[in-house]
C-alpha cells in the first residue's frame, strides 16, 4: 500500500484516523522548498522579490492556466529531491547574485520592494511556496482572490498577515468546521497525502470551471505582462474603472432624460431677439432655490403667459447683489403679471457655502433676505441667452418670444407696461465687444489718416469707455464712448467746473428745460455719445484738453463760463416732519426711471436724493445742514411738470424745506453758442 501511495494512488480506508494523525504534524516543519517553474518565472518575473517555486498538478489545470511547458506533468513526489540520510536541508536554486547585482529596474529608489502581491497567485518571497491565491469553498464553484503579504526576511508560515497552508488546514479540520481549501502544493510526502485526499474531490470541479476560461485568462495574463508588471496593471484597471464611472455620472448629470421632457437641450443655440423659446426648454423641470434654504420644483411652462425676467448674477458681482432688492420691488409692484427669476450660471463656479456666506452678510447689513427664487449651476439659460458681462437681464414676453438682453435701467414702468401689452422694443445688449472700459474698436479707421476728431451717437454692444490718451510710434489716440452729455460736459470744461457739482450748475434760460432734462438724464441711451481723436503727431494732455473743448462747443453748441455774481438759489434745511420719511432700515433701492416718471428711494442718504432731485427746480440748490441720514420716499410721476410752488409744498410736507435766497457767490454758467 505504501508503494502504491508513492505511485500516486490514494486509499480512503481509515481516512479519518489517518487525516487526524497527519494533521497534528506541524506544517512548518514539513514544507520543503521546491524548484521553480520557468514559465511562472517568465510570467511574473520580479527579480527583487519573486523566487522560483514549483507548481505541479496531475490534473494539468495549473499547467494550462499558467501556460506551463507541454509534456507529462510530474507528480509532486517526482518533483521532490530524493531522501538523504543527512540532516534535511532546504532545496533551493535561488540566484546566487546579491541584491546589488540585480537589475536596478526591479527596485524603486535603489531599494528592494518589501512586498510581493498577486491577485490570482501569491508567491512567497522565500524559497518555500506559500499559497496559491485561488481559494475554493467546499461545495461551491465560487472563487475568492486571496492576498497575503510577507517580508523577504520572514518565514511565510509565521507571517502575521497569513497562516501557513498546512497549519491552517489542520486547525480548521480539528475544529470540525467547513474547511476552506487553498489549492496548492506542499513539498512533504505526509502533507501531500493529506492534500491529495482532500483536493482530488475538487479537481474535477476546478477543471470544469477553469478549463472553459483558461484560454481567456491566459491571454489576459499575457496582456498584463505586455502592459506592465502586476501592480501597475492593477492600478491601471482601477483607474479605468473609476474614469468610466465618473464619465457615466457626468453624462447622466448633463444629458437630459427622454422622460424629463428635455429632449433637444444638448443642441440648444443662443437665441436672437424675436426667436421663440424652444419647446424643450418649456418642458424642462426647474428647481427654484430660495435664500431662506427652501426649494421648489416647477416646469418652466408654468410661467407661460407671464412676462419672464431672468436676472443673471454671481456672488462676485457687487452690482448684481445691490440690484436684487430693486428687482424684488419690481416683482411686488407687478405681482401676477411678471415673474423674475435669478440665475446663477455654472460657469460662475459659485458654491453653496459662498452663496450662504454672502447673503448672511447681506442680511447683517440690511436685515433683509431676498424672496426671489434663483436657479443654481445653470447651463440651459446661460446657453440660450448669450451674455459675457454681469449683471445681465434676459426678457421673454408673454408670448414666449425672446425680446432682448438688457439691464435693469430699462425696466421702467413705461417699458414694463409696453412689454405686457406686447409692443415694447428694447435694445439687445447681450455680448459686449469690449470687456474693458479703457479700450474698444475705433469709431473710425485710422489707416492712412493724418487727423480725426469726431463725435458719434450711442454704440450698441459696447461698454462705456473712459478717456485714455495713448501715444504710440509718434501718434496720439483717444476714445471716450457711450458716455452721457453731462460726462462729456465735465470733460470739456474740467477747469471751469472744478470744485462744482451738478447741483451748482446754472442753466441759461435760452437753453430751455428740454436741454436741462437732456443734460441730467444720464441713463437714457439717447443722451449718450462717442468721441474719437487721432493724429499722426504727438499731443500732450493739456493740448488735447483745448482741442476737445473746441470740438465739444462745435458739436453741441454750448459752452461753460465760471462767473462770480449775486444769484438766487435754494437753501435746504429739515423740519420735524422729516421723521415721517426716515428709513425703516430695509435694503437700499434707488429707482430713478427718467424725467417725468416715478422715482423710488429706499434707505438712501438724503444728500444723494437731493443731488438727483435738483433737475426739477429752476434754481441751484445747496444743502445748508450737513446731516447724514437715510430716507424712504417716492417722487410721483410728472413731478417735474408741476409748478414750482407745488413741488416745494410736496417736499415741505415731508420735512424738506426749500428757502429761496440771494447771495454773492461763484457759479458755473451753461450758455448756448450761436
Amino acid at each position: 500500500m505504501r508503494k502504491k501511495i508513492r505511485q500516486g494512488k490514494t486509499y480512503f480506508k481509515g481516512t479519518s484516523i489517518l487525516l487526524k494523525k497527519r494533521c497534528t504534524i506541524s506544517a512548518q516543519n514539513l514544507v520543503k522548498k521546491a524548484d521553480s517553474s520557468g514559465s511562472l518565472r517568465l510570467l511574473f518575473e520580479d527579480r527583487s522579490t519573486l523566487r522560483r517555486t514549483s507548481v505541479a498538478s496531475s490534473s494539468g489545470t495549473l499547467r494550462m492556466l499558467f501556460d506551463c511547458a507541454s509534456g507529462r506533468s510530474r507528480s509532486v513526489r517526482e518533483a521532490l529531491p530524493k531522501p538523504s540520510r543527512r540532516a534535511p536541508e532546504p532545496v533551493s536554486n535561488l540566484s546566487q547574485r546579491s541584491l546589488e547585482a540585480e537589475p536596478k529596474v526591479s527596485r524603486r529608489a535603489e531599494e528592494v520592494s518589501l512586498y510581493s502581491d498577486f491577485c490570482l497567485t501569491n508567491f512567497a518571497p522565500t524559497s518555500a511556496f506559500h499559497a496559491v491565491g485561488l481559494e475554493f469553498s467546499s461545495g461551491s464553484h465560487r472563487v475568492t482572490p486571496i492576498k497575503t503579504r510577507c517580508r523577504p526576511d520572514e518565514n511565510p508560515m509565521k507571517c502575521k498577515n497569513s497562516t501557513g497552508i498546512a497549519q491552517k488546514m489542520v486547525e480548521d479540520f480539528q475544529q470540525g468546521g467547513d474547511a476552506r481549501l487553498t489549492y496548492g502544493v506542499e513539498s512533504e510526502r505526509s502533507v501531500l497525502r493529506f492534500f491529495k485526499s482532500i483536493c482530488k474531490a475538487f479537481v474535477f470541479r476546478v477543471n470544469t470551471l477553469l478549463g472553459s476560461i483558461g484560454q481567456v485568462v491566459q491571454q489576459a495574463l499575457k496582456c498584463f505582462l505586455f502592459v506592465a508588471d502586476y501592480k501597475r496593471a492593477y492600478r491601471m484597471i482601477l483607474t479605468c474603472l473609476f474614469l468610466c464611472l465618473v464619465s457615466m455620472f457626468s453624462l447622466s448629470a448633463q444629458t437630459p432624460r427622454k422622460d424629463s421632457g428635455a429632449d433637444g437641450l444638448s443642441s440648444l443655440a443662443a437665441l436672437k431677439p424675436g426667436d421663440k423659446i424652444p419647446d424643450a426648454v418649456w418642458n424642462q423641470p426647474l428647481e427654484l432655490n430660495y435664500f431662506n434654504g427652501k426649494k421648489k420644483t416647477i416646469k418652466f411652462a408654468d410661467l407661460k403667459g407671464k412676462l419672464i425676467l431672468l436676472d443673471f448674477w454671481s456672488t462676485g458681482c457687487p452690482s448684481c447683489i445691490e440690484g436684487i432688492p430693486k428687482m424684488e420691488w419690481i416683482q411686488q409692484r407687478f405681482t401676477g403679471n411678471i415673474q423674475i427669476i435669478m440665475v446663477n450660471s455654472k460657469r460662475n463656479k459659485d458654491t453653496a457655502k459662498r452663496i450662504k456666506t454672502r447673503f448672511e452678510k447681506f442680511k447683517a447689513d440690511f436685515n433683509f433676505t431676498p424672496s426671489l427664487p434663483t436657479v443654481l449651476d445653470d447651463t440651459i439659460f446661460t446657453a440660450l441667452f448669450a451674455h459675457n458681462t454681469l449683471p445681465a437681464l434676459a426678457v421673454v414676453d408673454t408670448y414666449g418670444v425672446f425680446i432682448a438682453m438688457t439691464s435693469s435701467h430699462s425696466l421702467t414702468d413705461k417699458n414694463i407696461q409696453a412689454l405686457l401689452d406686447g409692443n415694447a422694443v428694447l435694445k439687445n445688449e447681450g455680448n459686449y465687444k469690449n470687456l474693458t472700459r479703457s479700450a474698444a474698436e475705433p469709431l473710425l479707421d485710422t489707416v492712412g489718416v493724418h487727423y480725426i476728431s469726431a463725435f458719434g451717437g450711442y454704440r450698441n454692444h459696447y461698454l462705456p469707455v473712459y478717456p485714455n490718451l495713448n501715444h504710440k510710434n509718434g501718434t496720439t489716440f483717444l476714445q471716450m464712448g457711450n458716455q452721457s452729455l453731462q460726462f462729456m460736459l465735465f470733460q470739456a470744461y474740467g477747469q471751469a467746473l472744478k470744485g462744482f457739482r451738478q447741483n451748482d450748475l446754472v442753466i441759461d434760460a435760452r437753453l430751455g428745460r428740454q436741454f436741462k432734462e437732456k443734460l441730467l438724464n444720464v441713463n437714457s441711451t439717447q443722451n449718450k455719445y462717442w468721441y474719437q481723436f487721432y493724429t499722426d503727431d504727438s499731443v500732450s494732455r493739456p493740448q488735447f484738453a483745448d482741442i476737445f473743448c473746441r470740438e465739444f462747443q462745435n458739436y453741441f453748441k454750448i459752452a461753460v463760463a465760471r462767473k462770480s455774481d449775486s444769484i438766487e438759489l435754494y437753501k435746504i434745511r429739515f423740519s420735524d416732519k422729516i421723521k415721517t420719511i426716515l428709513t425703516s432700515g430695509k435694503a437700499s433701492i434707488a429707482r430713478f426711471q427718467g424725467i417725468g416718471e416715478e422715482a423710488f428711494y429706499q434707505n438712501i442718504p438724503i444728500g444723494l436724493f437731493l443731488q438727483n432731485l435738483f433737475y426739477a427746480f429752476d434754481l441751484p440748490t445747496e444743502l445748508k445742514e450737513k446731516e447724514n441720514f437715510n430716507i424712504d420716499i417716492t417722487i410721483p410721476a410728472g413731478f417735474v411738470r408741476w409748478t414750482e410752488q407745488e413741488k416745494l409744498t410736496f417736499l415741505n410736507e415731508r420735512g424738506i424745506v426749500f428757502s429761496a435766497v440771494k447771495e454773492y457767490r461763484s457759479y458755473p454758467l451753461v450758455y448756448p453758442i450761436y
